[in-house]
């Protein structure tokens, strides 16, 4: 099949000249409408056709992901104010050296937070599963605070600039382990 490249416009936007097609329905598509898919460029129409399953979860996947998620919090923030707790009370820390350090512990937290997050959303290249680990960790963090607050080791130790940069340390390292 040959196609006449010369005075070739897009089907959707007339003044645009364009030799590009759909690589299923062969319309000519300009890089304005263009939706690139795994599989190449295609059409708005070809494109919303649907999804390979592994790039959308499914309401009850994503709803069970969350709940999963939830209690991996629960559990991350609980060992995470255990930590603190042994650090502040066992080891001759100052509260500069204790600020490095939950700061160190809630940015390194990202990476198994993500992966829980990850195996808990059965691997699927969904890109709402990074809002969700990114809550996760936050979620942590948050009720690590108020454990080891009620434990006796001081709040300001997690809520200074440094512990809030070791936060979204690791919320970025949570989120890109979910990656698609």
């Amino acid at each position: 099949m040959t196609h006449d490249t010369f005075d070739a416009t897009c089907l959707r936007h007339p003044e645009v000249a364009s030799n590009l097609r759909c690589g299923r329905c062969d319309d000519l598509i300009c890089p304005q409408c263009m939706v690139q898919s795994p599989v190449g460029a295609r059409c708005p129409d070809c494109a919303s056709i649907g999804q390979a399953p592994i790039f959308r979860s499914t309401p009850v996947e994503l709803t069970t992901t969350i709940a999963l998620s939830a209690l991996g919090a629960a559990g991350f923030g609980f060992a995470y104010a255990i930590i603190v707790w042994i650090f502040w009370t066992f080891l001759p820390f100052n509260f500069q050296i204790g600020n490095v350090a939950t700061s160190l512990l809630v940015g390194l937290a990202g990476a198994p937070i993500g992966e829980y997050v990850r195996k808990a959303g059965k691997y699927k290249l969904d890109k709402r599963l990074r809002i969700v680990a990114a809550i996760t960790v936050f979620v942590a963090w948050f009720i690590g605070i108020n454990i080891a607050s009620f434990m006796g080791v001081p709040g300001g130790l997690f809520t200074n600039i440094i512990a809030l940069i070791g936060l979204g340390i690791g919320v970025y390292v949570a989120m890109n382990r979910v990656r698609p």
